[in-house]
């Protein structure tokens, strides 16, 4: 195996390993219960881990074909990466000073105060989401688009992503302001992100083989 190989494979591994635990920490925040430390751990850690995963996947794919779609998916995903982080540090920021907030009331009228500063401040976190979804939709579109034709992924893969990330953007932009789980719409998120889960935990058992070999899965 040449030099080359050997980068690009380690790439894969990193994508693979960074990839999978920024999903797994994606759900396991949203679903595990524990701590709030541990919690806002997993939650912290999910943006930078979907960042640096999206470079693996540049630095994998690119040695097949290094072309616009590509650099633009990837850059995209780094940077809903950033997004992500910012958004969840808002709100759980702002969930922790509302909630020591109204602790700190002494009337009921101050409680409503507290709640309504509440109602109000949520929006910026919710508006940051929806930047958070385009971002994430265009990486994962994208980079679904630059599989289609690339030799250890193919067509199905490509699809899925190209589809599950257009139908994600399409409702979160027709349900705009209000996210599509409050709009008596359908959260697609999880589909996707099950679907990034499927190719890190790929890039994990990736065959060493050659380059131009069909993908095995």
């Amino acid at each position: 195996m040449s030099t080359g190989e050997t980068s690009e494979y380690t790439w894969a591994s990193v994508a693979g390993f960074t990839g999978t635990a920024a999903v797994l920490a994606y759900f396991l925040a949203a679903f595990l219960p524990a701590p709030d430390a541990v919690s806002r751990l997993l939650a912290f850690a999910f943006g930078p881990l979907l960042s640096i995963s999206f470079l693996g996947m540049y630095r994998f794919m690119a040695r097949h074909h290094d072309g616009p779609i590509l650099q633009i998916a990837c850059l995209s995903g780094i940077i809903a990466g950033v997004l992500v982080t910012t958004m969840l540090v808002v709100q759980v920021g702002n969930n922790m000073i509302i909630a020591d907030g109204l602790a700190e009331a002494q009337s009921e009228s101050a409680r409503d105060a507290v709640r309504l500063a509440g109602r109000a401040v949520n929006r910026v976190q919710y508006l940051i989401d929806v930047v958070w979804d385009i971002f994430i939709c265009i990486g994962t579109g994208l980079l679904g688009w630059a599989m289609l034709a690339h030799p250890r992924f193919g067509k199905i893969w490509g699809g899925i992503g190209i589809a599950a990330a257009a139908l994600l953007l399409f409702l979160n932009l027709y349900t705009f302001p209000t996210a599509p789980a409050y709009a008596g719409s359908v959260d697609v998120g999880p589909l996707l992100a099950l679907w990034c889960l499927a190719v890190f935990v790929r890039m994990l058992f990736m065959n060493r083989g050659s380059p131009g070999k069909a993908p095995i899965l």
